[in-house]
């Protein structure tokens, strides 16, 4: 009794004046990935200057985005010459229509992804004692590696596939049967021509740096995910210890702990329902993305290999990696969500819950039974998040591959 008496007291005095500082570490790689592109959601917007800034940064943004989009889908349906080149191609197009679907989710949902941010900081706010906060902040820890693995891997990947490849591939031969090194995105752009220095070049560079910009937004969404989620994951942890601590020390103060768990299990559970409301439609495209995107760069793992093209290979199998590893980390934390919130109802029956008095029997009860349906991240409400939806993603990507192949085969 006296220990519990001194845990309320501890909750009582402690204040985590640091919990500004414990927000920003959580979502700092989100934040400076997704603030130059102009969708980060926690910015001034008061002002009629801010929303016209924000308005013109994304507009500017997105023009850019489509200036290296566009030309390359109307090259590979129009130009390309054989169906070989454009296989090896299509995985870069479906990659950077997820950034641009990423960078639209984030701009029409912006309110309840900055509502979600928001709770985020209240509730780092709002802790009651340094062990809580001590599980917020490796949660956040963890989903922080999550993000630096995935970086490393896509940008260790793609940057090389879009200035080291070009710089090594066959030189494309002019009319005036003069050479120049091929574009990092082969686009026809309709109305004017790219062949003449120093357009060339400057556009050589240009298409570089527009790809870092799709390349970054969907690594800042990414970011933006697992941080939210594990952050959920450790809402549902806090509620699940202190359930199971819940009959320490006796039943004289029941009611009061046990309302405490309660209001924090039901905040887990509002947050995940913002987080599934704001981001379902980006964890369906991605899930199908990544399957369109694993099955075409495995296809141009094969054609390097064919070609005897050992830098080749060893770039579209970092690709390959990031890629899996992207879709393997997605559905392990929704596999862990899944598994936490179901966790409080496990805690609650391990509990001596014979000894909890009667008119507090209903209420544990509901627990039990709430914890019975556990809360996922869905496709777009379509299917749930978890690793049987990564091996279905697996599966399905060598199926696609081998149509490819017959395909490319008949074809040659």
């Amino acid at each position: 009794m006296i220990a519990d008496m001194s845990l309320a007291d501890d909750r009582a005095l402690f204040r985590n004046f640091d919990y500004r500082s414990d927000a920003e570490y959580v979502v700092r790689v989100a934040k400076i990935l997704l603030t130059p592109v102009g969708v980060w959601p926690l910015y001034a917007d008061d002002t009629t200057m801010d929303r016209v800034k924000h308005i013109f940064q994304t507009s500017v943004v997105f023009c850019l985005m489509c200036f290296l989009l566009v030309p390359h889908v109307i090259y590979t349906f129009f130009d390309a010459e054989d169906l070989t080149k454009y296989m090896k191609v299509i995985a870069a197009q479906v990659f950077s229509l997820l950034g641009i679907i990423k960078f639209w989710t984030m701009i029409i949902n912006r309110n309840d992804i900055k509502c979600c941010l928001q709770e985020m900081e209240i509730q780092y706010r709002d802790v009651e004692s340094e062990e809580d906060r001590l599980v917020m902040v490796k949660s956040a820890r963890v989903g922080r590696q999550f993000t630096i693995i995935y970086l490393g891997l896509l940008y260790g990947g793609a940057l090389p596939y879009h200035i080291i490849m070009p710089l090594v591939a066959d030189k494309v031969v002019k009319q005036d049967n003069t050479t120049h090194l091929p574009l990092p995105y082969l686009s026809d752009y309709v109305f004017f021509v790219v062949e003449d220095s120093p357009f060339y070049e400057i556009l050589f560079v240009a298409q570089i740096i527009f790809s870092t910009l799709i390349l970054s937004t969907n690594c800042g969404v990414y970011s933006l995910i697992s941080s939210c989620v594990m952050h959920a994951c450790c809402l549902f942890e806090i509620a699940r210890r202190h359930m199971e601590r819940l009959l320490i020390g006796g039943t004289d103060d029941f009611h009061e702990r046990f309302g405490w768990i309660i209001t924090h299990h039901m905040q887990a559970l509002r947050y995940v329902e913002m987080i599934e409301n704001s981001l379902n439609f980006v964890f369906l495209s991605e899930m199908v993305g990544c399957t369109i995107i694993i099955c075409f760069l495995e296809y141009g793992v094969l054609k390097e290999w064919e070609d005897n093209q050992l830098f080749g290979v060893i770039i579209y199998f970092i690709l390959v990696i990031s890629i899996v590893v992207n879709v393997f980390t997605l559905s392990s934390i929704g596999d862990r969500l899944k598994e936490e919130s179901v966790k409080i109802g496990d805690a609650s029956y391990y509990i001596d819950w014979y000894t909890v008095p009667t008119k507090n029997v209903n209420s544990l009860i509901m627990v039990m039974i709430r914890s019975t349906r556990p809360s996922t991240l869905t496709a777009a409400k379509m299917f749930d998040i978890s690793l049987q939806s990564f091996c279905d993603v697996c599966k399905t990507s060598m199926v696609y591959l081998n149509f490819i192949r017959m395909v490319t085969t008949q074809n040659v």
